[in-house]
């Protein structure tokens, strides 16, 4: 069977970026954040990667200064600000946005498609449409947790393999350059380093699932 350590690395990473996507981030994560329980390793061979972490690392010490609830309360309005709105959001985080240059697109329809035949549905209670970049994210993690869950290498290629076609038919499209149009954004400071991260992990996932492939 494939090495556990690394699919269970790969689930949980996607867990925190869709997370991040999704809501603005928690008092519990800005505590853990800045009380060092959020793992940030300073020395990582790939280079966007490493770059997520270090900015990341900056933001930490140069809030250092601020009391956790200040530090939230300016989280929670930098993820309003770039997410939100209410005004026009300064970086679209829709599929159909980057692809087909315009919102609600025919990327949103082949996203749904995947989710429909994969025997997922959005929940009424989340307004954005399926192909924002947290939804994306969630798939990914989806299926991360099927491939866990697999008895057999059969079960475990057949999910790579829908990994590998879901990657690169839709974020590899367009998350890198999400990820670019956010870490130049001058609203964003903590999202810099995540933007980093998130396309650093989309880039690496290209050889990571090939290579879990041939194994």
């Amino acid at each position: 069977m494939l090495e556990k350590g690394i699919l269970e690395t790969r689930r949980n990473f996607y867990a925190l970026l869709y997370r991040m996507y999704l809501e603005p981030p928690s008092r519990e994560f800005v505590d853990d954040l800045m009380n060092e329980r959020f793992y940030l390793p300073g020395l990582i061979s790939d280079e966007e990667l490493a770059e997520g972490f270090k900015l990341v690392r900056e933001f930490v010490e140069k809030s250092k200064d601020k009391a956790i609830d200040e530090l939230h309360k300016d989280l929670v309005g930098e993820y309003t600000r770039l997410f939100i709105g209410p005004h026009r959001l300064p970086v679209q985080p829709y599929e159909s946005w980057w692809v087909d240059g315009k919102l609600m697109g025919e990327s949103l329809l082949k996203v749904k498609q995947v989710y429909r035949k994969a025997g997922i549905a959005k929940v009424k209670e989340y307004a954005e449409p399926e192909d924002h970049i947290a939804f994306e994210l969630r798939f990914m993690h989806y299926l991360c947790e099927a491939e866990l869950s697999a008895d057999t290498e059969e079960r475990i290629a057949e999910c790579l393999n829908m990994q590998k076609e879901y990657l690169n038919e839709h974020l590899l499209r367009w998350v890198p350059d999400f990820c670019d149009a956010l870490t130049e954004n001058e609203l964003s400071e903590f999202y810099k380093g995540i933007a980093r991260l998130t396309k650093g992990f989309i880039l690496l996932e290209e050889a990571v699932i090939e290579e879990l492939l041939e194994s």
